[in-house]
């Protein structure tokens, strides 16, 4: 799953150097609006509805990734 948002992020935003602890806001420096537009993304790529309260909580990639993994699963 890292490797899928790595892939999005470097598609959308031309950023490649990540790792699990990256924060989208205070590293990757992703706007609201940007960071609504990759939930955007995630959902429709693997066809899933991210709830709102806990993706507001979502702050690393690690984050993003673990919550995913569950959701899909």
């Amino acid at each position: 799953m890292f490797e899928e948002i790595k892939k999005i992020l470097s598609e959308e935003y031309g950023i490649t150097e990540l790792s699990m602890s990256t924060n989208f806001k205070k590293d990757l420096g992703l706007s609201s609006f940007d960071f609504m537009n990759l939930i955007c993304i995630v959902e429709d790529r693997y066809q899933v509805d991210l709830d709102e309260e806990k993706y507001r909580s979502l702050t690393t990639i690690e984050d993003l990734t673990n919550y995913l993994e569950v959701l899909i699963s």
